[in-house]
């Protein structure tokens, strides 16, 4: 599988209607001269067929279950046609990433995106074949809340005791790779504590989370969604959360004099250049959908929050073009690099 600020933004106006004769003029005389139309930003938007949703994962995991959520709820509320899910898994989520970067900016395809796929690539490979801050934002589905945790046998019972423990012996932390958010959130905990502690990296979140369980590494930054089915297993020390998970107790980092905030996000993005009328049309279907208090329980229930308070279709795209400048700023600082 592959984390939130306030933003002051101003409001999108209300849409003006216009007849499809005046649109119509407008638009071919505004094309005659050269000039982009604003006149799709006014008239709506009335998809004809159904929409490409891509997942950049496998079925099963929390990104690809939300999305499917999503769709579930959705049915057919956007201009009477469905999302339909297509799993493009591969390459760290940019395959997926790719393709939907160079489709069509006509709404008929969007990627159901992560912190992964558009804040942490972008700062960890030397080679990108998608411009990130280019998306078009359109709506955010979720937050993925981490949690520090250790083998079931490590010789500390809290925080603190694990802090003293990592600054007087050698302890390791798994994550499922280079540069993935679980290791980018467990180099923001060890900056916070001055710490340091050996990466073991493993081919996913699953195989990472084992390992722990089977004492044969030390700690991990794991996501809610893994944690929390077995947190009779493992030891838990804290959420690095602004704000605690609604589904369990534990404490956040930040309670405990550590502020940490490696919330990673999950949300729809567009084609660049995608029309506004577009973007505003799956936004205002979206939104109800995620707003919505049976949407809200259930991505508790597969460990994943909610955005609150909700966000409008300009700030979440705000959001999500500062999460690249702040996820980079702590790869930057712990020197993370991957060449490809």
């Amino acid at each position: 599988m592959k984390s939130i600020e306030s933003y002051s933004t101003k409001q999108l106006l209300p849409q003006r209607r216009h007849s499809l004769t005046r649109s119509l003029a407008l638009t071919l005389g505004l094309l005659a001269w050269g000039i982009s139309s604003p006149t799709l930003a006014q008239s709506g938007w009335n998809p004809t067929k159904p929409i490409r949703m891509v997942i950049p994962y496998p079925p099963g995991g929390a990104t690809d279950v939300a999305a499917r959520a999503v769709v579930m709820k959705l049915g057919t509320a956007i201009g009477g046609q469905p999302l339909v899910p297509d799993n493009r898994a591969g390459a760290n989520g940019m395959i997926a990433s790719e393709m939907v970067f160079n489709a069509p900016a006509d709404g008929y395809t969007v990627l159901m995106a992560t912190a992964d796929t558009n804040s942490i690539n972008p700062n960890v490979y030397s080679k990108m074949s998608y411009v990130a801050r280019d998306f078009r934002g359109i709506a955010p589905v979720a937050k993925v809340n981490f949690m520090l945790v250790a083998r079931p046998g490590l010789n500390a019972n809290n925080l603190s005791e694990l802090i003293a423990l990592a600054k007087n012996s050698n302890l390791s932390y798994a994550s499922w790779g280079v540069g993935s958010t679980s290791q980018v959130a467990m180099e923001m905990f060890k900056a916070k504590a001055d710490l340091k502690i050996l990466h073991v990296p493993y081919q996913g979140a699953a195989p990472a989370f084992q390992a722990i369980m089977a004492s044969q590494v030390d700690v991990m930054m794991a996501p809610a969604s893994i944690v929390i089915p077995a947190l009779t297993k493992v030891k838990v020390y804290g959420i690095a959360s602004p704000e605690r998970f609604a589904g369990t107790q534990v404490p956040t980092l930040t309670e405990q004099g550590y502020a940490v905030d490696a919330d990673a996000w999950v949300g729809l993005l567009a084609p660049p250049k995608t029309p506004q009328a577009v973007l505003d049309q799956i936004y205002k279907q979206v939104s109800a959908v995620t707003a919505d208090p049976d949407m809200k329980k259930r991505l508790q229930d597969i460990g994943l929050s909610s955005f609150t308070p909700a966000m409008s279709q300009e700030q979440f795209h705000n959001y999500m073009v500062s999460e690249i400048d702040r996820w980079g700023s702590v790869i930057r600082n712990a020197g993370i690099r991957l060449d490809n």
